[in-house]
């Protein structure tokens, strides 16, 4: 919601639920093609709007920055000629790609204002954090504030509104992992003292979403539903699956 034209091009630290999770897809960003006429190879280099090199010099073979130059939005089409008019065939296998993901994250419901509906912002993520964050996830996201340029020119837009993503940096998954949970010998008797009582059922219930007052039928039927049955083999071959439907 902060993020307005005064945070572009700047740090931003984001918290949200990711709504929408694209596939992963790999985007060239250097090609290769092969000349049958002058049997020689040549190599292109692709920088598109949400490459985080753009705008920057680029650095030469010693590492050092070239002043002089500054990297800028290069045509997305494959060439199929030289510059001799020659045909060109694409090397696929010498090409090199990286992992591209898209995500969606919207505003935590609990920190919107009272009524009016949580804003979104996309993310882009690539290399090694694609994959990272699945819908439903509570992640907190550091990254660039970018506007990009519209395709085709790289230059201005007829209307002067940009789309906006953040492009990802570090990503932070809130909450606890059920993964990485650690019992203490005092928690492990406790759910064994638990589990010998035989109102286990109605203590489970009340302690499911304790803030909403009421519904200990409801309470009780998710907390089966979460804890799932047993699944029953019959002698005549008939298969009973232990998950439960639930219609509210």
């Amino acid at each position: 919601r902060s993020l307005t034209s005064s945070t572009l091009r700047q740090l931003v630290c984001v918290e949200g639920v990711a709504t929408k999770v694209s596939a992963i897809k790999p985007k060239v960003v250097k090609s290769v093609h092969y000349c049958e006429v002058t049997k020689q190879h040549t190599e292109r280099d692709y920088i598109d709007s949400t490459d985080p090199q753009l705008g920057l010099p680029p650095i030469d073979a010693d590492g050092r920055e070239m002043i002089d130059r500054i990297i800028n939005i290069t045509p997305s089409v494959y060439p199929t000629k030289d510059k001799d008019g020659n045909l060109l065939e694409t090397e696929f296998g010498l090409s090199e790609y990286k992992d591209h993901q898209t995500i969606t994250l919207q505003e935590m419901p609990e920190k919107a204002p009272m009524g009016q509906l949580p804003r979104s912002v996309e993310l882009v993520l690539d290399h090694d954090l694609v994959d990272r964050i699945k819908p439903g996830d509570r992640v907190m996201v550091v990254g660039v504030y970018r506007a990009l340029a519209p395709a085709g020119t790289g230059q201005a837009t007829s209307s002067g509104v940009f789309k906006t993503v953040v492009l990802v940096n570090n990503i932070q998954l809130l909450g606890r992992d059920t993964n990485q949970l650690t019992f203490s010998p005092q928690d492990i008797r406790m759910i064994k003292e638990l589990g010998r009582r035989p109102d286990i059922l109605s203590i489970l219930g009340r302690s499911l979403s304790p803030s909403i007052h009421g519904h200990s039928v409801i309470k009780k039927a998710l907390a089966l539903q979460l804890l799932s049955g047993c699944e029953k083999n019959l002698k005549n071959g008939t298969h009973l699956r232990g998950d439960i439907n639930i219609l509210l």
